[in-house]
């Protein structure tokens, strides 16, 4: 295995090609369970073909004339002046050797081992076994090495581990020294998990017992569990395990029983807890002591299950929900035919608001809770941070087929459209028919009917379709279906003109979320004006401080992610970058050139006088052998004519450093990318042949400040401005809207798929109703989140004017709500957190859910978070609690 450190180390010099050949036997290998294999930077790693010349992205405009030569990397870095061997980049198909492997934008903020929850394999990783890991770590350095063991999951196949168990291992001679951190599969054994340990700190393993030692207390002997998994005994995510080392005289320090725990978790005579619970770690595990309220208790965060905690709060503090379980009702009626849970998750949902409702406890740890869902549904079996509306309707749903009165198969009832029939006849049917396959406690509380009504846009059809759907929630846009076809951009500008008062100028501009780079560069230049023209700008994309991808006029802005760096530079001749039918990083299309001021049309690299050419900043190094080749700042584009020289170019470089940074003491020389130094007084043609030609600005001295800035924002996406009303939500959720391609309904009449006209109405109301904020949108490469303040009523929410006109003529019931409970989502997508308010039905008070803490709260505090809100839990007032008080009109 290769030595872990962040310093470069250098093997056997080999050229590209030989790299190549040695990695990709290795990465073409099939998964094997049980294998270590280590997560690469998915754009490092593209780098890395591009260098290596790789088939699947050779680029035939950078084909060399010559094979390879031997030398290896020694003599491609010394790249001496007047040398008469050709460089031994020959199989190279781009124009830089990568820089030492950077994974950091894969972890977490302030982790060196836990990766995002959103990183994606086709966009922003490739997974590589050991051995070819050895091999690049050798040859590139850098990292954080990132490794994980490929398992065979439930569902078949083998696969690799992303989220594994960190671990903090004790020894209890040492109980109160720094933890071993370690991370370990979720499938790895008990056995194998002391055997490992002992092995790693050198001790004896026949004279050690191993504890599940969560929340540092002696929870579960383990030795009784060899063969059991880390997950099958619950050992959850930062779970801390006990060595306890044998004493001289061959007696062990703590019992079975320990009494540590029992002070800590309680006993049956003391807690009022089964007896027998303490003593298996399959359970979910309460702390003793005074709430501030009953049932007013925290959650532990057992590793990025904030969003479980958040949605377990809210549900928990439905009345009607909860009493049903917690009087043992809900028995009567378990379904033990229900698929995949067979009763099992209403029974594990009844035993932990059992334990959290009890009069004496502070805190519980859902561990068998988290455990269950995980079982049932593989996508909350990790501990990557997941979407509380994902979990809320699984768990609901779920709970519905548990209580599920009717058991066994189910009948098929094909749905009758209305053809002209009453409303109410027709939603009668189709309650009647939805009955008879799901009839359950948890039906009558949150199941609602929409009406659907979808029209033909053809109006020589006229086809026109009426349904009653049924609902457990209904998903709020925060914009209008024009808003939504729009995305927000943020890129960075330098000008090449003296209109500029800044170096970099921040840029964000709206567009289609379908539109071409072409119409990006126009919205932009138009947002800018004082004389920017389409026709003189260059769209690239900046990773690892040096141009990762250039963009042609026909790229679509899917391909756009939230987090890229766009780098828009005005240059004197864009034309000059132009590759007909090439991109660097391998698309392959043919492509017109950007418009001229007159609108021409396409162009060749040949058809303009100009080259243009990329330069990177980088700082000097003192090894004479090897040069620094790491980056810094922004990059440079320019075009200079074809048969420029070397004094020329400095002339146009020493302009933009000056309009960068001013007067700078520090002395700069340009090299090309082989370390070649150009002669800064040289009058013969510099020989530029390729239409992006890459050079290096070497700083003999520290940069100046301005050089090294970071001038890009990290905003890309869809963004909603503005502040709106939850009541203007629901007027838009209940107008037309016309169905994109991805939504196209078939016409029966038409006989083809049509971009329909649909309109919801809500017609029978639940008790509970549920509403989502529909904070999170998706697209091809990214998920973004919205943040438009959204003002929701505590109080009197009247539905009445977005129900059908039939079910307003003969409600019973007014569908009037008032607020329970409140998901909330706060930050980033990617590094947010989940939080709860909920009131309380014992004293109509408001409390505030952080996993472990609670603290009660004001309504002013609930109501003022409205960029937080996300999912909305409302009582009908026939539902209301007593200890709410009297409702407000």
């Amino acid at each position: 295995m290769a030595d872990m450190e962040t310093s470069v180390s250098f093997p056997e010099a080999v050229t590209p090609v030989e790299e190549y050949q040695r990695l990709e036997p290795l990465i073409n290998e099939p998964l094997k369970a049980g294998s270590a294999y280590f997560l690469v930077n998915r754009r490092w790693y593209m780098e890395w073909l591009q260098w290596v010349g790789a088939p699947s992205v050779q680029s035939p405009q950078m084909r060399p004339a010559d094979p390879p030569l031997e030398g290896g990397f020694e003599m491609l870095s010394q790249g001496s002046v007047g040398s008469s061997r050709k460089k031994p980049r020959a199989s190279s198909w781009t124009k830089d050797r990568p820089g030492q492997i950077d994974n950091s934008e894969l972890l977490e903020e302030g982790s060196s081992t836990a990766i995002k929850s959103t990183l994606d394999e086709h966009s922003d990783y490739r997974i590589v076994p050991e051995d070819a890991w050895d091999l690049l770590f050798g040859w590139y350095g850098g990292g954080p090495p990132i490794k994980r063991r490929a398992i065979t999951p439930s569902s078949g196949g083998v696969q690799v581990e992303l989220y594994g168990l960190s671990l903090k291992v004790y020894r209890s001679t040492d109980l109160a020294g720094v933890p071993l951190e370690v991370i370990e599969s979720k499938c790895c054994t008990i056995r194998q998990l002391k055997a490992e340990l002992c092995a790693q700190l050198g001790m004896d393993a026949s004279k050690v017992r191993i504890w599940d030692y969560f929340n540092e207390k002696p929870f579960t002997l383990l030795e009784s569990y060899m063969e059991d998994t880390l997950e099958s005994r619950r050992i959850m995510q930062q779970n801390e395990i006990l060595l306890e080392e044998q004493e001289a005289d061959g007696s062990w320090s703590y019992r079975e029983d320990s009494t540590s725990a029992v002070e800590t978790y309680g006993t049956s005579t003391t807690a009022g807890y089964s007896s027998n619970w303490l003593a298996s770690s399959a359970s979910d595990v309460p702390v003793v002591g005074e709430p501030i309220q009953r049932g007013a208790v925290g959650l532990q965060n057992l590793g990025n299950t904030c969003f479980m905690n958040s949605s377990i709060q809210c549900l928990s503090n439905i009345p009607q929900l909860r009493e049903f379980f917690l009087t043992g009702t809900y028995k009567a009626a378990l379904n033990p035919t229900a698929h995949k849970t067979h009763g099992k998750l209403a029974e594990t949902f009844a035993e932990l608001l059992e334990l959290m409702w009890k009069d004496n406890t502070i805190k519980v740890a859902p561990r068998n809770f988290k455990w269950q869902v995980g079982q049932f549904a593989e996508q909350f079996s990790g501990y990557g941070q997941q979407d509380s509306m994902e979990l809320i309707e699984y768990v609901l749903d779920g709970l519905k087929e548990d209580c599920n009165s009717v058991q066994g198969c189910k009948p098929y009832i094909e749905l009758k459209e209305a053809d002209g029939r009453p409303d109410a006849e027709v939603a009668a049917e189709a309650l009647s028919a939805y009955r008879q396959r799901s009839s359950s406690r948890v039906d009558d509380l949150f199941v609602g009917l929409f009406k659907s009504v979808v029209r033909c846009p053809d109006l020589g059809c006229g086809r026109t379709s009426v349904t009653f759907d049924p609902f457990l929630s209904a998903k709020l846009s925060l914009s209008s279906s024009a808003e939504q076809r729009q995305t927000s951009v943020s890129l960075v500008l330098v000008r090449d003109c003296d209109l500029a008062t800044e170096a970099y100028q921040q840029v964000k501009v709206k567009v289609n979320k379908e539109a071409s780079v072409k119409e990006l560069i126009e919205a932009a230049a138009e947002e800018v004006g004082a004389g920017l023209k389409p026709s003189r700008c260059m769209l690239v994309e900046v990773w690892n401080k040096k141009v990762y991808k250039f963009f042609e006029e026909p790229d679509s802005i899917e391909n756009i992610r939230a987090e890229d760096h766009l780098l828009l530079s005005e240059v004197s001749d864009a034309k000059a970058f132009c590759k007909s039918g090439e991109q660097r990083w391998g698309s392959t299309y043919i492509t017109n050139s950007l418009d001229d001021d007159s609108g021409g049309g396409g162009a060749s690299p040949s058809s303009s006088s100009s080259c243009g050419v990329i330069l990177h900043h980088r700082k000097a190094s003192s090894n004479s052998i090897r040069r620094d080749s790491s980056p810094l700042g922004v990059p440079l584009l320019m075009t200079i004519p074809k048969d420029a020289t070397a004094r020329l170019l400095y002339k146009q470089v020493d302009r933009y450093i000056k309009r960068l940074a001013g007067e700078v003491d520090s002395a700069w020389r340009l090299h090309k990318t082989d370390g070649q130094l150009i002669d800064p007084e040289g009058d013969l043609p510099l020989g530029i042949k390729e239409s992006r030609e890459h050079f290096a600005i070497e700083w003999q001295e520290e940069l100046p400040e301005k050089v090294l800035q970071e001038p890009f924002s990290k905003t890309n996406g869809s963004v909603s401005d503005g502040e709106v009303d939850l009541t203007h939500l629901l007027e838009m959720f209940v107008q037309d809207e016309k169905l994109g391609l991805d939504d196209a309904w078939y016409c029966n009449r038409c006989k083809e798929h049509k971009e329909a006209f649909k309109k919801l109405e809500f017609h029978h109301c639940p008790p509970v109703l549920v509403l989502q904020l529909k904070r999170f949108q998706y697209t091809r490469w990214y998920r973004d989140r919205l943040n438009a303040p959204v003002n929701f009523p505590l109080h009197n929410l009247d539905l009445t004017s977005y129900c059908t006109a039939s079910s307003r003529e003969s409600f019973k019931i007014p569908p009037v709500y008032d607020l329970a409970a409140l998901s909330k989502h706060i930050g980033s997508l990617g590094g947010g957190h989940y939080v709860a308010y909920a009131r309380s039905s014992i004293d109509g008070e408001w409390y505030h859910y952080d996993d472990s803490s609670v603290r009660r709260c004001s309504e002013e505090e609930v109501s003022s978070d409205k960029v937080g809100a996300y999912v909305l839990f409302y009582i009908r007032r026939d539902y209301r609690p007593p200890s709410y008080g009297p409702p407000e009109v």
